[in-house]
């Protein structure tokens, strides 16, 4: 054998001469004319110091040569087809990894969950990373790279990062079930709760909606009183289950039923904070666009059910 590479068309040529045993009808499978392939084959057998085909009456056999070959053939063609496949999925964004960062809150609210769900439905063989940031956080993670896609409440954007509005989330107020307020059926006026003590997230890791609550209660007469200021949702409602203050949530967090708290809309039509995908603007990930497209058309969806 020399030291010239096999090339896969030889061994296409080859596997199809082997599955008709006739050099015409395997030129015809293949598209090409008869002695060019035979030259193909003669090529092979060259390379390979064997004959692959033997003469047997007025048709041909596989030689013990060419029997040995067949299945690793087959095989190697196998394996090309598959890398090629592999390559254009992932090239049209259906194989691969997508991270992505989620806000505390993003699961209990409506799109989100649609969105991923969608996603996955959609490209099942893509891996989904899910990064729990804060929305100041997951910015910078968008422009280290650590995350593809980030889901935030609004922020300042830095160059370079682009955002889609998902959709806007109106604001409720969170109390335990003794709070007087809460034997009110309908919304709650923020001046209302001058007396309360609060909790709020730290600044840092929700500064859109601290400053949106302080605004609201500034605009009603009064600063806040804030009891606690803390890292998670789950702890925010577990406080206010145990009798500690009240609190003013995107209403998505409705969805999360715990015993003892009790949620009433805030009276104010301004009272909503939006939900963004955000997204380097450079991003030429297939599965980032998918991402988006799938977030967008939900989000278009969702609009149009408030609307009506």
């Amino acid at each position: 054998m020399t030291n010239e590479y096999l090339e896969l068309r030889h061994l296409k040529y080859f596997v199809t001469v082997a599955d008709e045993l006739h050099f015409g009808r395997a030129a015809e499978r293949l598209g090409i004319s008869q002695p060019p392939l035979s030259q193909q084959i003669h090529a092979l057998e060259q390379r390979l110091g064997a004959k692959l085909f033997e003469r047997k009456g007025r048709g041909i056999v596989l030689s013990s040569a060419g029997s040995a070959l067949l299945p690793r053939a087959r095989s190697l063609l196998t394996q090309a087809e598959r890398a090629a496949e592999s390559v254009a999925r992932s090239q049209r964004g259906e194989v691969g990894e997508l991270h992505l960062g989620l806000m505390s809150s993003g699961p209990f609210t409506v799109v989100v969950p649609r969105v991923l769900a969608r996603f996955r439905e959609r490209l099942p063989d893509v891996r989904l990373f899910i990064h729990e940031l804060a929305s100041s956080h997951q910015i910078d993670a968008l422009e280290q790279g650590v995350i593809d896609v980030g889901v935030i409440r609004p922020d300042a954007l830095p160059d370079g990062i682009k955002a889609i509005e998902l959709f806007k989330d109106s604001l409720t107020v969170v109390m335990h079930s003794s709070n007087p307020l809460a034997a009110t059926p309908g919304p709650i006026d923020i001046g209302e709760l001058a007396n309360e003590d609060f909790i709020f997230f730290q600044r840092p890791l929700g500064m859109r909606l601290y400053d949106e609550v302080i605004a609201l209660c500034t605009k009603s007469g009064f600063s806040p009183r804030i009891l606690y200021e803390v890292r998670e949702l789950p702890t925010i409602i577990g406080l206010i289950s145990g009798g500690f203050g009240v609190a003013v949530l995107p209403g998505s967090v409705q969805r999360m039923m715990v015993q003892n708290v009790v949620y009433r809309p805030v009276a104010h039509m301004e009272a909503a904070t939006a939900v963004w995908a955000i997204y380097r603007d450079d991003a030429s990930n297939p599965m980032v666009n998918a991402f988006l497209e799938i977030a967008q058309c939900l989000a278009t969806k969702q609009a149009s059910a408030v609307a009506t």
